[in-house]
């Protein structure tokens, strides 16, 4: 049996007033946020949220940007709080690779080393996740991992990036389950392929949470990022077919859809509501929680990403039945 703090965690999960917050954009840049001003964007973050926010997770990256980088600026703004807002976070950590190389290390000594490495860091590790499975040396990762959870060093583990199969593969496999509490994947009005493949549903069944990454479209549904010109010089998504010329005309026909039907007719801005749209499929899937992680290294995107609004049934399924008609050009990870 697991021990008590996976069961904690994954209540904290399961609770619908649990928010999520995402730090890569921080660090894992050509040149980071100042730290002191990424501190005072994270304070914003705890004027902000709903009263009744249960918790806010922090999703953190051991390797974004330099090693250890993005989980010192966390750990020196979760130092900087009183106690009673010290409650209010906890973290999951992804981790398991090589940092040069970005590959998975998934042996026992790649493990000890990443974990080791982060926890001089933080201390203690919420949650902790191999950001992708190492085929090769998957068990030797989970039964590491797990050993750190039960010496009380990692409160429980997530999935990150795996495929249905690859996920039933975990839980078919000795006791894994026991010790993971969510599944990191990416879930967007752009990119909505878990819910379409099973993916939602055999997590919802199992009662593990998704930490939905990428929420607003890689910037797409913040409209930051008009064609690809808009993309800074060396991010990734330069090279995306999705932001491509001819992909980003038919894909702004979704935001036209949003914009026409939504965002003109209520207060409500297109990243709200498409962080509304994540949360609402939890109508649907009644065992888990969505979290989406949207980022925010500014105040004024900390404002917007974290001023919580709904949308109502009949606009779910307004969007929903748009969807199924539409289909994203250029996959998530599709070069131009």
């Amino acid at each position: 049996m697991a021990p008590e703090s996976v069961t904690k965690i994954r209540d904290d999960l399961k609770n619908k007033k649990t928010l999520g917050y995402g730090l890569m954009s921080f660090t894992w840049r050509a040149n980071p946020v100042p730290i002191e001003d990424a501190i005072t964007t994270m304070g914003e973050l705890l004027k902000v949220v709903p009263a009744d926010t249960h918790k806010i997770l922090f999703n953190l990256g051991e390797f974004y940007g330099e090693p250890y980088l993005n989980l010192k600026y966390a750990k020196k703004f979760i130092d900087s709080l009183d106690a009673e807002d010290k409650k209010k976070i906890f973290v999951s950590v992804k981790g398991g690779m090589d940092n040069a190389t970005l590959a998975p290390a998934g042996t026992r000594q790649g493990i000890v080393k990443s974990v080791e490495g982060c926890l001089d860091v933080l201390g203690f590790i919420d949650i902790f996740e191999c950001a992708r499975i190492d085929l090769d040396h998957w068990e030797e990762s989970f039964d590491t991992l797990i050993e750190y959870v039960e010496a009380g060093k990692i409160g429980a583990l997530s999935l990150s990036e795996l495929t249905k199969d690859q996920i039933e593969m975990v839980f078919n496999k000795k006791n894994y389950k026991d010790y993971i509490v969510c599944c990191e994947l990416e879930l967007s009005l752009f990119s909505n392929k878990i819910i379409q493949d099973g993916t939602t549903e055999y997590l919802n069944n199992h009662g593990v949470s998704v930490v939905a990454y990428s929420p607003l479209g890689r910037g797409l549904l913040t409209k930051q990022i008009k064609s690809v010109k808009d993309i800074p010089e060396g991010d990734f998504r330069s090279h995306l077919k999705r932001f491509q010329d001819e992909a980003m005309a038919h894909n702004i026909k979704l935001i036209n859809f949003l914009e026409e039907n939504f965002t003109s007719k209520r207060d409500i801005t297109l990243p709200q509501l498409a962080l509304a749209w994540v949360r609402k499929n939890n109508t649907i899937y009644n065992n888990i929680n969505f979290i989406p992680i949207p980022s925010g290294t500014t105040p004024a995107r900390v404002q917007e990403n974290f001023a919580i609004k709904e949308i109502s049934d009949e606009e779910f399924a307004k969007i929903n039945e748009f969807l199924k008609s539409f289909t994203t050009a250029g996959d998530r990870y599709e070069t131009a």
